[in-house]
């Protein structure tokens, strides 16, 4: 995933983690879904999709591309 708009060929490093963290977030809401107690899915792999989600900040280095864990 790019982090930066077509017009832009850098961003400050705050600029660039305020972004990750918004993707980061967006995926999460995106998979509240899967954590609903009668959602017929597998519940530990989401589980874990969506903790590795929530560390990925931890790890990150800000850069313009972004790739986040993979979705069961």
């Amino acid at each position: 995933m790019n982090l930066l708009s077509p017009d832009e060929t850098t961003a400050p490093d705050e600029w660039l983690v305020e972004r990750m963290r918004n993707a980061r977030n967006a995926l999460l809401v995106e998979s509240d879904w899967a954590m609903i107690t009668d959602t017929p899915t597998d519940k530990t792999a989401w589980a874990k999709y969506r903790q590795a989600l929530r560390d990925f900040p931890k790890t990150w280095t800000p850069a313009t591309t972004v790739e986040f864990p993979e979705r069961p």
